[in-house]
């Protein structure tokens, strides 16, 4: 065995172009596949590091008179459950992520993220602290739970942490314990299907309802958890969850439904197609390099055919040839398994940078045991596939004839290199084809007619402490007072106030019906309502299509802007100016305005009705200021600072933002997609330009003198290019073929991840058709003109 090591690495050292091609080829190839898969395998794969992960679910609730919108669950619904459960849905934990002011010693408070957690949340999830508690299934004390990175960057890594008091929006609390390194729990996003800023959790703390909220019949924002019991079933504990709502609902005019889903499913349910896409791409990459290996050792291999029949006519066993063959493709195989491996390392840092913040579980991709055993048995299946063909040529070299000449044997190679080119066509059409729609998808997004105006404008986000600021006059009185300073900031050419950004996801969703509507409640429609100030409008660049925007002479009125989308829903064909209008039960408002439709949510869903109301109408402790600014946005940051602290220094400005950077974060997934997707796509072009190059100049290497026998008889030069165009166009004619049916085939699947563009969007398959087929005529056309270029009368006088 080693003297045949041996054998193989003379060998390999004796061609080191081609050694080295095909090793840093493999590596390549191998690298970028196993970088994605670490990201698979950490995202979607891996268990979620709780106790017993597969029996954790998370607790949706589907309202039918809704129009089966999903929610979460409400104080009512968990304390019906924790009362009434007997057996399946006893372990319920409910909690609530929002932002909130921390502060202690003295210091200026930090607007943190955090989680408000019912009791026995920690002991449903199966964590134990790693200092101090966490909370008991009894706890009714305000206390808090400090994650490791907040213990170190706020204080240190001190231990005498626990027992101090802080204060969370100026309530004092305990904390009572630190959670591990490892602890790693979704955000909100991850766990319902609503769209809120992003933010990772810094801290937990305890969640208690009071009575009046335990009886209301709404509030439905707070993601659950449930452990199920031994030897329950899902659809066991949803029945019987049911029946509980069913009598905590008893009467009203909307009955909710249980939806049961594991947690790994919900975490990670946004994130499976892009990322199992780009797997995909990623393999069909390594796919077409390794065919391409192949065709470059087959080629090889038969210009090796003396050395096999040597080899067979002194004695060499017949497995002899393929155990030759074998052993070399696993050696070069095996070498860009380890240069894959460093590849691997550089490239999920790539992947890192490149792919959203905000991926579910990103932060627990690593390149672990699994994903090393991963790499190992794709390097064995490369090594295997690379060694088909030149096996395939080496297994006939037995022959007395293939030793005194092997002409004829060079050119009977066969269909072997016409099938290569057609799989590696095949796989190239495909990602092209992928490539193109996704880039189809992601100009629709960019193209979608906002509503609104994004060039230099600057937010800031304000709390407020809410034990100082209870009283809604003082509220209005801070903000009336922000917004004047911020008028008079010089630069500023427009100041707004709203609750949420655009593009930010929803805030505050309630009913909007004409005052006249005489339906329950459960069936009129729902609006998105934003608390804005009179510029709001036209900081944003939101047109009015009619009508006007409220003033400061409305603060004795009840007035309220909508959207052209409410407006056709409300009073289709109709003027709405000066109708009237009710959300929930409050008293009517006046409609004075209709804006244009603005993406309020996001870029890729509908419109939908929008609302807006004076915030002194409904004062919320803390908003987001944007101002429109004549210079840089960034450069308004200390203004605004500086503004907001002259009112009251215990509400600071935090979390900056441009809305350039909004957008972009709007678009950050499809654009990774998009541009992970293409580089794969571009490089596996580039391969299969490189591959019909390969494999075309091989075969008419191999024909030289039957080209010098056509010139020297008269035969023409174009007549000759053709036979070596379609040497490579005709297998490739083949392989378009089979890539688009493997696209039509797919393009369900492909549809869940485009936006107004058909799988079978012609102008993108013609685009990938041409380019393929261009790629290969390019690939083809350098061997075509060599051919006519031979030295005719020298090459056979040489024969």
């Amino acid at each position: 065995m080693m003297r045949d090591f041996r054998v193989t690495l003379r060998a390999l050292r004796r061609r080191p172009l081609f050694t080295i091609v095909t090793i840093v080829t493999l590596s390549l190839g191998i690298g970028a596949t196993t970088a994605v898969y670490s990201f698979v395998d950490g995202v979607l794969l891996s268990p979620l590091p709780y106790r017993q992960p597969d029996r954790l679910m998370t607790v949706q609730l589907v309202i039918p008179e809704r129009d089966g919108r999903i929610q979460a669950a409400n104080p009512r619904a968990v304390d019906a459950w924790w009362r009434g459960c007997e057996t399946s849905c006893r372990d319920v934990a409910a909690m609530y992520s929002h932002r909130m002011l921390v502060g202690g010693a003295g210091g200026t408070p930090e607007a943190l993220d955090g989680w408000r957690v019912t009791p026995g949340f920690f002991e449903l999830l199966g964590v134990e602290p790693l200092l101090g508690r966490v909370f008991g299934a009894g706890e009714r004390e305000p206390a808090a739970v400090l994650t490791f990175g907040l213990w170190q960057r706020r204080y240190g890594g001190d231990p005498s942490v626990l027992g101090r008091v802080v204060t969370l929006d100026d309530q004092p609390v305990e904390i009572v314990g630190v959670l591990p390194a490892s602890f790693r729990f979704p955000r909100y996003q991850h766990l319902m299907p609503i769209e809120v800023p992003p933010g990772q959790a810094q801290f937990f703390a305890t969640l208690t309802w009071p009575e009046w909220q335990v009886r209301s019949f709404g509030s439905f924002d707070y993601p659950a958890l449930l452990r199920l019991p031994p030897d329950t079933t899902a659809a066991q504990a949803a029945a019987e969850m049911n029946a509980v709502l069913g009598h905590a609902f008893a009467g009203r005019p909307f009955h909710p439904q249980v939806r049961l889903r594991p947690l790994s499913e919900t975490v990670t349910a946004a994130a499976r197609g892009p990322l199992w896409l780009l797997l995909a791409a990623a393999a069909a990459v390594l796919l077409i390099a390794v065919v391409n290996l192949s065709a470059m050792l087959g080629a090889r291999w038969l210009e090796r055919r003396r050395e096999v029949a040597l080899r067979r006519a002194v004695g060499a066993p017949p497995r002899d040839a393929i155990l030759l063959v074998l052993r070399e493709c696993l050696v070069l195989a095996a070498a860009g398994g380890v240069g894959g491996v460093a590849v691997a390392h550089a490239g999920l840092r790539a992947l890192l940078t490149s792919l959203p913040a905000d991926l579910p579980r990103v932060d627990e991709v690593a390149i672990d045991g699994s994903v090393l055993a991963a790499a190992a048995g794709v390097t064995l299946f490369c090594g295997v596939l690379c060694a088909l063909a030149p096996a395939w040529q080496a297994r006939g070299a037995d022959s007395m004839e293939t030793i005194r000449t092997d002409h004829a044997a060079a050119r009977r190679q066969g269909t072997g290199p016409g099938l290569l080119v057609t799989l590696e066509v095949a796989f190239g059409t495909g990602l092209l084809i992928v490539a193109g729609l996704l880039l189809g998808s992601f100009l629709r997004v960019l193209d979608t007619d906002r509503g609104f105006d994004v060039e230099n404008l600057l937010a800031a986000t304000v709390l407020l402490p809410p034990g100082r600021y209870q009283d809604p006059e003082r509220i209005t009185r801070f903000h009336d007072e922000v917004l004047r300073e911020l008028r008079d900031t010089p630069g500023v050419r427009g100041v707004g106030l709203v609750q949420r950004l655009p593009l930010e996801g929803r805030f505050f969703v309630d009913t909007l019906a004409r005052v006249d509507d005489q339906r329950p409640s459960a069936e009129r429609p729902l609006a998105d309502y934003r608390f804005v100030n009179p510029d709001y409008l036209r900081t944003m660049g939101i047109a009015l299509g009619r009508g006007r925007t409220f003033t400061e002479e409305d603060r004795a009125r009840r007035p309220i802007v909508i959207s052209a989308h409410a407006a056709r829903t409300l009073w289709p064909g109709e003027d709405p100016i000066g109708r009237l209008v009710r959300r929930g039960t409050e008293p009517p408002r006046e409609v004075v305005g209709v804006t244009v439709d603005a993406r309020i949510v996001s870029l890729e869903h509908d419109v939908g009705l929008v609302a807006y109301v004076p915030y002194w109408d409904l004062p919320m402790p803390g908003g987001v200021y944007v101002v429109r600014t004549a210079i840089a946005p960034t450069a308004m940051a200390a203004s605004m600072t500086e503004a907001v602290g002259r009112v009251d220094p215990a509400a600071p400005a935090h979390d900056f933002r441009s809305m350039d950077a909004v957008l972009a974060g709007a678009v950050a997934l499809r654009r990774s997609q998009f541009s992970l997707t293409a580089a794969f796509a571009l490089a596996g072009l580039l391969l299969v330009g490189l591959g019909v190059y390969g494999v075309v100049a091989a075969w008419a290497a191999r024909r030289r003198t039957e080209f010098a026998i056509r010139l020297a008889l008269g035969g023409g030069a174009g007549r000759l290019v053709g036979m070596v165009l379609r040497q490579g166009l005709r297998p490739a004619a083949v392989g378009v073929v089979l890539g688009l049916g493997v696209s039509a085939v797919a393009g369900r699947a492909l549809a869940a991840l485009l936006y107004e563009v058909s799988p079978h969007d012609w102008v993108v398959l013609s685009a990938a058709v041409l380019v393929v087929l261009a790629a290969v005529a390019a690939g083809c056309l350098v061997p075509a003109l060599r051919a006519v270029r031979i030295p005719v009368w020298g090459l056979l006088r040489s024969e």
